[in-house]
């Protein structure tokens, strides 16, 4: 009796497995929605419409983008949670929205709540002044605010932006390459773990002695409880895209380089960020 129980439960897996298998052979049979959580024209829509441009020869369906703003990319990123989790519901997270926002505010929509599909690219900080100030270096910059305490400002993007957070963590940043390149500013240091492709003589920050890290990560996310072999085939499918060379072109026409992680990698750098900026987020609190 116990013999036939063992079979039957066999048999019952395998027939679930077959068509977990046979559903991610077929997938996907209609066109996937990619949820932008932030307004026209930025940085993950610009991206979001260099990867719909090339998806269609990857994945054999039209991708769209979808943009659903507000709330500081919550809006956006709560519909993409509650979305059901077949692989037709994706969307672009970052930094801000999925790290910085859930922190802040303990919103939960952050790596809890979704599941990593792949990261596609990144843009570190760039920390400059005028091109008139006195400072060449970071080093020089720290040290004068150290010598004068309180009488410094910073401009930013906003409260706890991605122009604000790292100077929290010690910096300000912006799209600065084009002021950059006119001779408007000065670039001093960067946020990445190496140096930028535009500015191959600006140091990073811990080439400064400043042990601060920050990107700004765009990155496919799917709702928690998407089938396994649906998710890595579209691993695979953004994985193809990236490595396309007109994909590729217009990433770099955006000013930015194409820094792939797979979904399980991509998961442990995000555990990591949210770890490190907590203790920012916990020290400003204070």
């Amino acid at each position: 009796m116990l013999g036939l129980k063992r079979a039957v439960l066999l048999a019952s897996l395998a027939i679930v497995i077959s068509a977990a298998v046979a559903l991610a052979q077929e997938f996907p049979t209609k066109p996937i929605e990619l949820v932008i959580p932030y307004a026209a024209g930025g940085s993950h829509d610009l991206t979001a419409r260099a990867l719909t441009s090339v998806a269609h020869q990857y994945i054999g369906q039209p991708m769209l983008v979808v943009l659903k703003p507000g709330g500081g990319g919550a809006v956006g990123s709560q519909a993409a949670i509650r979305a059901k989790p077949d692989g037709y519901t994706l969307m672009l997270g970052g930094s801000g929205p999925n790290t910085i926002l859930p922190l802040r505010e303990k919103i939960p929509i952050g790596p809890d709540q979704f599941a990593a599909i792949a990261r596609i690219n990144y843009s570190p900080a760039v920390f400059a002044v005028r091109t008139e100030a006195p400072w060449k270096t970071f080093r020089e910059v720290v040290d004068t605010m150290k010598k004068n305490p309180g009488k410094f400002n910073f401009a930013n993007t906003g409260p706890w932006g991605a122009g604000d957070f790292p100077m929290r963590m010690v910096l300000y940043t912006a799209q600065l390459l084009p002021q950059i390149g006119a001779g408007k500013m000065r670039a001093l240091a960067v946020t990445d773990t190496r140096r930028h492709r535009d500015l191959p003589n600006v140091p990073t920050l811990r080439e400064e002695g400043v042990d601060v890290v920050f990107t700004q990560w765009r990155s496919v996310l799917a709702p928690k409880g998407i089938p396994q072999a649906i998710a890595q085939k579209l691993e695979a499918a953004f994985k193809q895209m990236t490595e396309d060379s007109s994909f590729q072109a217009l990433i770099k026409q955006l000013g930015d380089e194409i820094h792939f992680q797979a979904g399980k990698e991509f998961e442990n750098t995000w555990r990591q960020e949210w770890e490190g900026f907590a203790k920012v987020v916990a020290g400003a609190q204070k």
